[in-house]
């Protein structure tokens, strides 16, 4: 699969990089995915989803000196792995110019490195955010996939490289520990008996592959086949699509249940719909999407059978990964603003305040509603942008009116802040006004391109 806006994003990281953070929530976006489904009122669900983490940030993180943890539960003082991965995530999301939570990312950080196992992979479970009270040995590959994830996309939003060699530091401990020298991936760095579904992200071995380049092969092609595989049988086997919590090394159900550990399959598979246009994770929602579209909303309830069956827990770690599958199609919008309005309206459930279910909530509201874009656009590493500018030009924005002022024709493109080519144009050498009364408002940036020559302006449509 070819991803031909590959420069922008890190060219779009430096030109603004005066700001606060590079990426500020809200973003509201489409992510230039013509065929997949997000929320029709995403201003509103921006709204729910600051409500929601602010809650989450007040009653599940915790610090403790330098070092931060998620809780497991209000009060709790188990601390797991993968509450870091999902913290550091939305630390970088929910980031914005009035409060940037690259702090807090960074004390997270701080207890995963101080809580490495001999691996240099966390052990899976904390106390009291204290790297010294290790509850739980060794580490969970889940856990591992999204904080690599999450320190490439804050290298981007807060403008700093560290993070990029600290990805490929721990992506390298990933691939040798967590994964078969066959591709398939392990559940952790010291058991290997079944496979997990939800621990598959083939939107972040794309990324993964632009920045551990030593296992770029690795990560594009064997890691990437070999786990397509396993969702691709373990989905054949259920007219429904869901997914089994647990399989063997086929794909083949250990528990027929879509429960609390396959709940996060379509939230894996959303990110590379969204950010990549992957087919073949268009494919596997679809078959999904097309079962969610008929149930209600208000009905669904895990821990769901493969066949359909439904649990007695109507909470939104099922109401809120269900309805991502519906992502897959345009065809499926009206139900996808069913299932958020269903997520939002039991948000205040017991049920629903608790750790697990709150991060499933938010981690895919924010997919769902545009505000959890690939801020890499390809994961080429923030330097690519530092090359000096090659041409002379000028721009100036008034309103919706864009005048240029270039030495030679050239061609004119428009890009949104994740990369995506929203417009363009050519003018002949000389001044030139164009209209941008179509474009929403917003921050873009201008490439201009004469020749050899290019360089890119950053403007404000209103």
């Amino acid at each position: 699969m070819k991803i031909s806006h590959f420069a922008v994003a890190g060219l779009v990281a430096v030109g603004l990089s005066h700001a606060t953070v590079h990426f500020p929530f809200p973003q509201n976006l489409d992510y230039g995915n013509a065929n997949a489904a997000t929320l029709t009122d995403k201003a509103t669900a921006a709204t729910q989803l600051q409500t929601a983490f602010d809650y989450y940030y007040t009653t599940f993180y915790r610090e403790n000196g330098d070092y931060a943890c998620i809780r497991a539960d209000p009060g709790d003082n188990q601390c797991f792995s993968e509450g870091i991965g999902y913290g550091m995530l939305m630390m970088v999301y929910f980031s914005n110019n009035e409060k940037n939570y690259q702090a807090e990312f960074d004390k997270l950080w701080a207890l995963y490195k101080a809580a490495e196992d001999k691996n240099g992979l966390m052990n899976w479970k904390i106390g009291n955010a204290d790297p010294t009270q290790v509850w739980g040995e060794y580490a969970a590959t889940d856990a591992e996939v999204d904080v690599a994830a999450a320190l490439i996309m804050a290298s981007y939003q807060f403008g700093d490289e560290t993070y990029l060699s600290e990805a490929k530091t721990l992506l390298q401990n990933v691939r040798t520990y967590e994964f078969e020298t066959n591709g398939l991936h392990k559940p952790g760095d010291n058991w290997n008996d079944k496979k997990n579904p939800s621990y598959i992200s083939p939107a972040y071995y794309y990324l993964f592959a632009a920045v551990d380049t030593d296992g770029a092969e690795f990560w594009n092609t064997t890691a990437m086949d070999a786990n397509y595989a396993l969702l691709e049988a373990n989905s054949a086997s259920h007219t429904t699509g869901l997914f089994d919590n647990w399989t063997n090394a086929s794909g083949a159900d250990l528990e027929s249940m879509y429960g609390y550990d396959a709940s996060r399959t379509p939230w894996r598979l959303g990110q590379a719909w969204y950010w990549f246009s992957d087919s073949r994770a268009q494919a596997l929602l679809q078959k999904m999407g097309t079962w969610a579209s008929t149930q209600s909303a208000s009905n669904v309830a895990g821990s769901i059978s493969v066949s359909g069956t439904m649990g007695a827990d109507h909470n939104n770690t099922f109401v809120a990964t269900v309805m991502t599958s519906l992502s897959a199609s345009t065809a499926f919008q009206s139900k996808l603003d069913e299932y958020w309005n269903e997520t939002v309206s039991t948000t205040n459930s017991d049920a629903n305040l608790k750790y697990f279910q709150k991060s499933m909530e938010i981690l895919n509201g924010l997919l769902v509603s545009g505000n959890m874009p690939n801020f890499a656009s390809g994961a080429l590493p923030v330097s690519i942008s530092k090359a000096p500018k090659a041409l002379s030009s000028a721009v100036v924005m008034q309103g919706k009116q864009l005048n240029l002022k270039v030495s030679g024709a050239a061609q004119v493109k428009l890009f949104n802040l994740t990369g995506h080519e929203v417009w363009n144009t050519h003018v002949a050498a000389g001044t030139s006004t164009v209209s941008l009364s179509k474009i929403p408002n917003g921050v873009y940036m201008v490439q201009i391109r004469s020749g050899e020559k290019s360089e890119m302006h950053k403007i404000r449509v209103q």
